[in-house]
């Protein structure tokens, strides 16, 4: 399964970003089964637009495949999107790299974000 994570930087030590549209990248890891993880990166070419960014931010992670989002947070209407496609979003909280928030989530230790309607 393929897991995006928002980031500051390019690469597994690179620092989780807590914002999910306007992260400067996707880390995107996916174990593989020699147990290694498959890292890629996308540049997030949405966090300069001027709106809509969590929206089309979300459309690049779905159209590379990511099943799962972990960030520090992601908008109601970016969360709509990931809903609709039924693609779970995690939280992060404090500063952690990108490694840190995927073992984090590969060991069942994020919150799982959820919009209560009324």
């Amino acid at each position: 399964m393929k897991v995006a994570i928002s980031s500051m930087g390019e690469g597994w030590a690179a620092k989780a970003d807590a914002r999910f549209g306007r992260a400067p990248y996707f880390v995107f890891v996916e174990e593989q089964e020699s147990g290694v993880p498959r890292i890629t990166v996308l540049k997030n070419d949405a966090a300069k637009a001027a709106t809509g960014v969590g929206t089309e931010a979300a459309k690049e992670v779905i159209r590379e495949g990511a099943k799962v989002v972990v960030s520090g947070s992601v908008g109601p209407n970016a969360f709509q999107v990931f809903e609709q496609m039924g693609i779970d979003v995690y939280l992060i909280q404090g500063e952690l790299t990108v490694k840190d928030a995927y073992e984090r989530y590969r060991d069942g230790r994020l919150q799982k974000m959820i919009i209560k309607r009324l």
